[in-house]
Formats: structure tokens, sequence, C-alpha cells
């Protein structure tokens, strides 16, 4: 069951607080995660990369970024947590790809196109000024509206739409070029 969390969806939770729009967007969606996800991304896991986070501040990050759970939004999500965490390096970055495209169960698992989404993610949590995001305990910000936080964290609204905007130009681009080199003649 996937949603989107639209442009309506951004202008609407601005003033809603971060439990409410928990409660609203994700009350109906309990997810049971894969071992493989849990070693890598959970904070409990003895191999976590950086970038970790509980999977309820995970879905914080969600709302923060008007992220849905689509396999590209939850590449984006991870990207933008791996990129705030100083502690990501290239090596991170590679088992994580290579985990994410190859390893992840359907439908967890990472396209090429999800992956660029990823990259997306990770070079936009390097640039806001709060970071390790993931770190943030973020019980003590329930009362908080969305708009609040996302100027406290330097996530800003515009930012996202553009971001947004990029990607539905490049997810077009990408797909048509596909097409077209997949039914190109051999040389």
């Amino acid at each position: 069951m996937a949603f989107d969390l639209d442009k309506t969806f951004q202008l609407d939770v601005a003033p809603i607080h971060l439990k409410e729009a928990h409660a609203a967007v994700f009350s109906l969606y309990h997810a049971k995660i894969p071992f493989v996800i849990w070693l890598l991304e959970n904070p409990s896991s003895p191999l976590a990369l950086p970038g970790k986070i509980s999977l309820r501040d995970h879905d914080y990050i969600h709302i923060l970024l008007g992220r849905g759970i689509s396999s590209e939004d939850e590449a984006f999500v991870v990207g933008f947590t791996m990129g705030n965490d100083f502690k990501t390096t290239k090596l991170h970055l590679f088992i994580y790809k290579i985990f994410a495209k190859f390893i992840y169960p359907y439908p967890y698992n990472c396209s090429t196109l999800d992956l660029i989404k990823f990259d997306l993610g990770f070079i936009y949590g390097r640039k806001i000024k709060i970071k390790q995001i993931n770190d943030i305990d973020f019980e003590i910000y329930h009362d908080k509206s969305i708009n609040y936080l996302r100027n406290l964290f330097g996530i800003y609204a515009d930012e996202i739409q553009l971001i947004r905007e990029f990607e539905v130009w490049l997810s077009f681009n990408y797909n048509t070029s596909k097409k077209y080199y997949d039914n190109a003649p051999a040389l």
C-alpha cells in the first residue's frame, strides 16, 4: 500500500504537529522489515551503516521531506540520512547500493533510477544546516509543527518541490532514453 505525500499534502501538513502528521500518514502502514534491511539500517544492528535511524524517526524524515513509501522515496530518504551523517564514506555508499540493488528483497530493492534518487537525497542531506539528523530525539518535537521543524532543520518546502520537479523530469528522460536504447538495432 503506497501513498504519495503530494504538493497538496505539503501545503496542508505544514501547520500540523509531528505526532499528528505521523498518525495521519503512517497509522495504517505497518511493514515487516526484512532482516537484511534491519542489518544495514537499524541503529540496534552491529553492522548498521552511517545514517542508521529508528523506524519511527525514519517515518518522521519521510514526513519532513514530503516523501511517500515507494522504492524511489525510500531510496531518497535513506540517501538523505546517509548524506546528513558525516561518518558516511564512499565504501558505505558502495555497500548500500550493492545491497539495495541486488540483495534487498522485493519490494525493498532499488532500480537504477531509484539509486539516482538515492544520490539526490544524499546531496540534499549534505546540504541542510543540521547534521546527524538520524541522532536527533524526535520525541521532544512531537508538539512542534512540520513547518517549524523544517525551518529548524533547514528543510525548505520550495527546495523539496524543486527536487520533486527535477525527479519527474529525470524519470521521464531516463525512461525515454532507456526505451530508445532497449529498442535500438544492434550494431
